[in-house]
């Protein structure tokens, strides 16, 4: 037995639930019976439509769904069929998505919806594999769709299951990633409900077995979890060393001129891709230095009018650090462009700017 994995099958023996004959069938049968009497009332467990379903996965996707719950409707009543979504300007799309983040999310799914108009005659691909094949779809969102949109039993993995996963079979060691537990997750779908299956399997994710504190008291399956009956939950599976984060130092400048402010659309490749922001500098730039590099970057007598506060934005493996200052110009560059209220409301802009639109807004009244 690999020194990574306590003797889960001593465990086993003590609980009926774990009977090698009918582990399988027990596991998947308590927690759809569970889920039956507990699951989250969440908007998209209420759609059989796969293309909502689908856009639910996608928006799912390293955000809360608290968050998504806000943002489903509005999404929906603007882009109600994949044609609809196929046919609109990426601009409308990204603005349609505006606070959800990772916004290549977006650009692949406006990519996906095309493809799926062309290719598939606006029905999606209904098993896994096929779906793989779809721009920003990957291994779990193609499981978690081909199982609940077309009842295709494959398990959808991601961390909160895999979190799962290990515990109930008491593996220790780091995953490199949920796939690792394909296998185990495979024997354990529910042929006849597996979208349920692997929907009570994220609710348990999100509700019961956390990462710290895992309430096992109340766990639906925690006779037949390995780690569990350990004692000691929360050292299952153990945790990889997070990479540590580059740091950048970032100069806003929200600038007016002739009453408008000015801003840019960054590259449509990359980072925020195709989202619009204000000019900066890199790095951070003191004031008595600020107006010289404005002038050597082409603004034409650039004059500071106050400091807005400073603020900060977390991605996977980057942190912005930015400081914010109101400034007036009698020039430009030519790549920026000049917005009034109605058009700076209407662009989609990073939510890491938020609070500088906002002072932009206010200084343009």
């Amino acid at each position: 037995m690999a020194a990574d994995c306590i003797d889960i099958a001593a465990i086993f023996l003590q609980f009926p639930l774990c009977n090698e004959r009918n582990r399988s069938m027990t596991f998947s049968d308590e927690m759809l019976r569970w889920y039956d009497e507990n699951k989250r009332d969440l908007p998209w467990r209420h759609e059989t439509d796969p293309y909502r379903i689908w856009v639910s996965e996608i928006m799912l996707q390293q955000t809360r769904a608290e968050t998504v719950s806000r943002r489903y409707a509005d999404f929906l009543a603007r882009f109600p069929t994949v044609f609809d979504l196929a046919q609109a300007p990426e601009e409308d799309v990204l603005k349609a998505w505006e606070g959800l983040g990772y916004y290549a999310r977006a650009r692949n799914l406006h990519k996906a919806a095309k493809i799926i108009v062309r290719q598939w005659n606006g029905k999606l691909p209904p098993s896994a594999e096929q779906l793989r094949q779809l721009p920003g779809v990957g291994a779990y969102a193609a499981c978690s769709v081909a199982s609940i949109a077309f009842g295709e039993a494959v398990p959808a993995l991601d961390a909160n299951l895999a979190r799962v996963f290990s515990r109930v079979i008491g593996r220790r060691e780091p995953l490199a990633s949920p796939a690792d537990l394909y296998p185990e997750a495979l024997a354990h779908v529910s042929q006849d409900r597996p979208g349920d299956f692997n929907q009570a399997l994220m609710d348990l994710g999100a509700t019961i077995c956390l990462p710290r504190s895992p309430k096992c008291g109340i766990c639906p399956i925690f006779g037949s979890c390995a780690a569990g009956q350990s004692g000691t939950p929360e050292d299952f599976p153990e945790k990889a060393p997070k990479p540590l984060r580059r740091e950048i130092q970032r100069t806003v400048l929200v600038v007016l001129l002739n009453g408008k402010v000015l801003i840019r659309q960054r590259p449509s490749r990359g980072l925020l891709g195709g989202l619009w922001e204000f000019p900066t500098l890199e790095p951070w730039f003191a004031p008595d230095a600020l107006l010289g590099e404005m002038t050597r970057a082409g603004f034409l007598a650039p004059r500071q009018l106050q400091e807005l506060p400073p603020a900060a934005h977390t991605f996977t493996h980057l942190v912005w650090r930015m400081h914010g200052v109101l400034l007036h110009c009698e020039g430009a560059p030519a790549d920026l462009q000049a917005a009034d209220v109605a058009l700076l409301n209407a662009v989609a802009m990073p939510s890491a700017l938020h609070i500088y639109r906002k002072c932009a807004m206010d200084a343009m009244k």
